[in-house]
């Protein structure tokens, strides 16, 4: 099992959880501030089996891609729009 935690801009967010939503992905949001984007951002909580990874890191790229409207040079090469984490989990339980 794996955590995919991504931060992505907060006018993203909604869309990226709405996309996973609709492949029956369970995610949590958490609404984020710092200097990591400079600006107001969400950090998306999906734990999935190791074979969704790939799926997961997926959805996001592309809502994330599809949406970006690059306002500077460092946008426009790719960065700025976001950042995705996967980890191993080492225990689950379900309450």
């Amino acid at each position: 099992m794996k955590l995919v935690m991504s931060i992505v801009r907060d006018q993203d967010a909604g869309r990226v959880i709405d996309a996973l939503i609709g492949r029956e992905y369970r995610a949590t949001r958490i609404n984020t501030a710092g200097g990591f984007l400079k600006r107001g951002n969400a950090t998306l909580l999906v734990g999935v089996d190791d074979k969704q990874v790939d799926d997961v890191i997926q959805i996001v790229q592309d809502v994330c891609r599809r949406e970006a409207t690059p306002t500077t040079d460092r946008e426009a090469a790719g960065s700025g729009a976001g950042v995705l984490f996967v980890l191993p989990v080492a225990a689950t339980f379900r309450a």
